[in-house]
């Protein structure tokens, strides 16, 4: 049972020129709808109506826009005032709560099929993550490596696309355990120097190297598209076109 979602809106989506400059990325609409909007409206559907959303970027927009279309009880706002100048770990790190739980990780700029929420949520392993293993893999996105066990083994930017198995969606599910050790390390690594700089893909390597168990979930024919650019929303909005 996932306890709670936390959806990450912060950033200001500065690739997008300026379809971002009056309202967060998150707002622009994909087949009909925002695309945080269709996000919640389908973990609601699987019954994840305690939700978390960092935002920072038109903060106040986003959570008008929110509870406006669904019950304002369903929400827990944190505001990231440095959104500026800080990544999604240090994001991340702001939904931190005393007690651990099971979480659904969210980047909130993501348009993915209902279904994918569906895979993870049957998985059995205890951490998993949803990527993307069919189609081309671009050097700039998110890539992962396995090991022999199966298990992720490295997760970044940095991986070489000929070496990676698939690449991040963005989308993630973690166990209470994993979820106490992935905050206390996000806490120490954002003390470091340059460490509000880091994306929360760091924490999750220094987890994997220190034993912990993450393991891939593959989306097979199912759609996830990360909009990071005008290039990417054009894709999505014709992936996700409404059916006439």
């Amino acid at each position: 049972m996932i306890n709670r979602a936390i959806l990450l809106a912060a950033g200001s989506g500065e690739r997008m020129g300026p379809k971002t400059e009056v309202r967060p990325k998150c707002l622009l609409r994909v087949g009909g709808r925002s695309i945080v909007g269709r996000a919640v409206a389908i973990l609601a559907g699987y019954g994840i109506r305690s939700i978390t959303v960092v935002d920072g970027s038109e903060g106040d927009r986003l959570r008008s826009a929110l509870t406006s279309q669904f019950p304002p009880e369903w929400f827990e706002f944190v505001r990231n005032a440095d959104y500026a100048t800080t990544n999604n770990a240090w994001s991340l790190s702001l939904a931190r709560r005393a007690e651990p739980e099971s979480i659904l990780l969210l980047d909130a700029d993501v348009v993915f099929d209902r279904e994918v929420i569906g895979l993870l949520l049957d998985d059995s392993h205890g951490n998993r993550l949803a990527i993307r293993s069919r189609g081309p893999v671009g050097e700039e996105e998110v890539k992962v490596t396995l090991g022999t066990d199966g298990r992720i083994s490295d997760i970044g930017k940095h991986i070489a696309a000929e070496r990676a198995a698939g690449e991040s969606v963005g989308i993630a599910v973690f166990a209470p355990t994993f979820v106490r050790r992935l905050f206390s390390v996000l806490e120490r690594r954002l003390r470091q120097k340059g460490g509000a700089n880091e994306w929360y893909e760091s924490a999750f390597v220094e987890l994997i190297e220190g034993g912990e168990a993450i393991y891939p979930v593959d989306l097979k024919n199912f759609r996830a598209v990360e909009i990071d650019t005008p290039a990417d929303l054009e894709q999505a909005r014709g992936l996700f076109a409404p059916k006439v």
